[in-house]
């Protein structure tokens, strides 16, 4: 099985592909871009988003799973049902920035505030139910 640090290594991969992507996106609307005008650049930073997305969920169950915070007879702890909701919501922020440039300049600013609250999670709540 691998370890704990892999796992962990995996996740954050994850974490910097899709920040990455998503800053890309919500930079690219903010200026005034459009769905047409993106095409390959576009697809490939959607394809980024989809590929870190799988990446920061495969290693958040694996560490979760190596470090018993998963397991077959107790399921989840306490902390992973927040972050499996915020991995959602991100999992659909690369459909607003074209909606609207002031969406754009929002996800900009948001992902930075969205990462530390992961964070905050994993780290705040999960000494309170070991």
């Amino acid at each position: 099985m691998p370890s704990y640090k892999l796992y962990k290594m995996i996740h954050f991969a994850g974490i910097v592909m899709v920040v990455m992507a998503i800053a890309g996106v919500s930079f690219h609307a903010w200026l005034g871009g459009d769905k047409a005008d993106a095409g390959k650049p576009r697809k490939l930073l959607l394809a980024a988003h989809g590929i870190g997305m799988f990446l920061i969920l495969l290693g958040g169950m694996g560490a979760g799973t190596a470090m018993g915070a998963i397991s077959s007879d107790a399921g989840f702890a306490t902390w992973i049902h927040p972050k499996l909701g915020l991995w959602a919501v991100v999992a659909a922020l690369p459909a607003l920035p074209y909606r609207s440039p002031r969406l754009g300049a929002a996800m900009f600013f948001l992902m930075p505030v969205l990462v530390m609250l992961a964070a905050w999670i994993a780290g705040g709540f999960a000494p309170l139910t070991r």
